[in-house]
């Protein structure tokens, strides 16, 4: 038992220190998630997943299944219309990959 605990503690700890959640980071064997891939047009825009600052577009990570809210602010291109209200709910399904890219004109 005690292994397993520290496991877990690990996990949470490296979440913490990375600013991910562990659906964002770290699956364990047997893990039955999918990938969410988030582009921008142009790249080096700031990728949100979940109200959490996650890097720079373009991005693949590997997450739980479950629904994501993913914005994109900033970079090269100035973007404003992927963030805020304009924020995007993203289902993403076990074995599967979604891909998400935005534009100056918004999401495609």
């Amino acid at each position: 038992m005690k292994p397993v605990i520290l496991i877990i503690a690990a996990e949470w700890f490296f979440c913490a220190a990375f600013n991910g959640s562990p659906g964002l980071m770290l699956q364990s064997p047997g893990f039955s998630g999918g990938k969410l891939v988030i582009n921008s047009e142009p790249t080096g825009a700031v990728i949100a997943i979940n109200g959490r600052n996650m890097g720079q577009t373009d991005n693949t990570f590997v997450v739980s299944q479950g629904r994501y809210v993913v914005e994109v602010t900033g970079g090269p291109g100035n973007l404003q219309n992927c963030s805020g209200s304009h924020a995007k709910a993203v289902p993403v399904n076990a074995g599967n990959s979604v891909t998400v890219t935005c534009t100056n004109s918004g999401w495609q």
